[in-house]
């Protein structure tokens, strides 16, 4: 029928606009709709998100999933069990408060590879570059190895 007749686009996207509308996802392998919807909103002065699904050579389950990350991250509710269902996919506990804290740094590394070689309070060990012929030092800096890093605090919190 969009070959014999007119398809009335720009004006369906002005209508869905008009009753409040301001997501849009193309499900298309080759997503050319985008940019017009995006012209349209822009015309009328709409804040809208426009995304694609899918892209020509990079279909599939991952480009769906990065799809719906996309709207999540620009504040559109996404059922995330149902786009998970059927996959072997669980959710993970993530920190409630941004700076809490919490090490992920091995704790037997004290001191760096090759310090029984190099004496020197802050430097592990010295390694030579081979190309260039200079070098390259490397140190692992702690609280127990410098207690006096923790004499570096501000309001009683170590900026270590």
């Amino acid at each position: 029928r969009n070959l014999r007749e007119t398809v009335e686009f720009q004006s369906t996207v002005e209508a869905l606009i008009g009753q409040g509308h301001t997501v849009f996802v193309e499900a298309s392998p080759h997503p050319v709709l985008t940019v017009g919807i995006q012209d349209t909103a822009d015309a009328t002065a709409t804040d809208v998100l426009v995304t694609g699904s899918l892209r020509r050579d990079d279909g599939g389950l991952a480009s769906f999933l990065t799809a719906l990350a996309r709207l999540h991250v620009r504040g559109v509710a996404v059922e995330w069990r149902e786009a998970f269902a059927g996959l072997d996919a669980h959710a993970v506990d993530l920190p409630t408060y941004a700076f809490q804290r919490r090490r992920f740094w091995a704790a037997s590394l004290r001191q760096s590879p090759g310090a029984a070689e190099f004496d020197h309070p802050l430097l592990g060990a010295a390694v030579p570059l081979p190309e260039s012929g200079g070098g390259l030092l490397t140190g692992v800096l702690t609280l127990a190895g410098q207690p006096w890093l923790a004499e570096h605090s501000v309001a009683d919190v170590v900026l270590f």
